[in-house]
C-alpha cells in the first residue's frame, strides 16, 4: 500500500493507481480601468508626483509602483490605467484602489470606474516531459510548432481564447483567461482530454535543443561542425 501525495505523482491504495493533477498557479493578473477623466497632463501631473516615472521618448505612459501589493501600474494620458503584477484578482482590484488613492492625495481629481480583468498567466510543471511531435500531428490546426524558432508548442482554444505554451521539459504557461474560475475549468479539461495524453513516459529526456535534434533529419552531425573549427 502507498500513498504519495505530491502533485503531479501518482497515489496507489489497494492496487488502483491515481494520477493526481498538477495544480494551476497564478503568475500574473493584468487588469484596466478607468479614472473618470480624459487628457490628463502627464507632464504637469509627474512634475508634482515624484513617485510617478515618465519619460515620453520611450513610452506614452507614466509608471507608478506599489510596493504592496507588488504592482506596476501604468496611467495613460487618456484616463486609462492597466495594472500588472499581481497574483489574484482581489490583489489586482486593491492595487488599482491603491493607485487612485495615491493620485487623489496629490491633488488629482480621479474615480474608479469600469474595471475589469483583461488576463489572467498562470503555470505549473509536470512530473514527465511531453510528446510535443505527436500532439502537432494530432492536432495540426490547433496547434503552432516551429522549434526552430521557438522551443515549445502553442495550443490555442477557440473559444474562450486561452492559450496552451508547452515545453519538453514538462513545464507550461496559460494565458488569455478573464476569470481564475474560468482558467481553471478549462486548464482541468485541457489536461484530462488531451495533455495526460502526450506525457512522455518512454523518454526522459527534457531538453528542447536535444530534442529537436533527436526527431530531425541530421544532414550533418555535431562532428562535422566541430571539424569545420579546426
Amino acid at each position: 500500500m502507498e500513498s504519495v501525495t505530491k502533485e503531479g505523482t501518482s497515489k496507489e491504495t489497494t492496487g488502483v493507481v491515481e494520477i493526481v493533477k498538477p495544480k494551476l498557479v497564478i503568475q500574473n493578473v493584468v487588469s484596466t480601468f478607468f479614472l473618470g477623466r480624459k487628457q490628463l497632463d502627464l507632464k504637469k501631473i509627474c512634475s508634482r508626483a515624484k513617485y510617478l516615472e515618465f519619460n515620453p521618448h520611450k513610452f506614452a505612459a507614466s509608471t507608478l509602483r506599489l510596493k504592496y501589493p507588488r504592482t506596476t501600474a501604468l496611467v495613460f494620458g487618456s484616463g486609462n490605467i492597466v495594472c500588472t503584477g499581481s497574483k489574484c484578482a482581489e490583489s489586482s482590484r486593491y492595487a488599482c484602489r491603491q493607485a487612485v488613492n495615491i493620485l487623489q492625495r496629490s491633488g488629482i481629481k480621479c474615480g474608479f470606474k469600469n474595471f475589469k480583468i483583461q488576463n489572467i498567466v498562470g503555470s505549473c510543471s509536470l512530473k514527465d516531459p511531453i510528446n510535443l511531435l505527436q500532439m502537432q500531428k494530432d492536432y495540426g490546426p490547433y496547434v503552432s510548432y516551429e522549434p526552430e524558432l521557438f522551443p515549445g508548442l502553442i495550443f490555442r482554444l477557440r473559444k474562450p481564447k486561452i492559450v496552451y505554451i508547452l515545453f519538453r521539459s514538462g513545464r507550461l504557461v496559460v494565458t488569455g483567461g478573464r476569470s481564475e474560475a474560468q482558467i481553471n475549468k478549462y486548464w482541468d479539461g485541457f489536461y484530462e482530454l488531451v495533455l495526460k495524453k502526450y506525457l512522455d513516459k518512454s523518454n526522459s529526456l527534457r531538453c528542447s535543443s536535444e530534442y529537436r535534434y533527436q526527431n530531425t533529419d541530421k544532414k550533418y552531425s555535431f562532428q562535422y561542425f566541430y571539424d569545420a573549427l579546426k
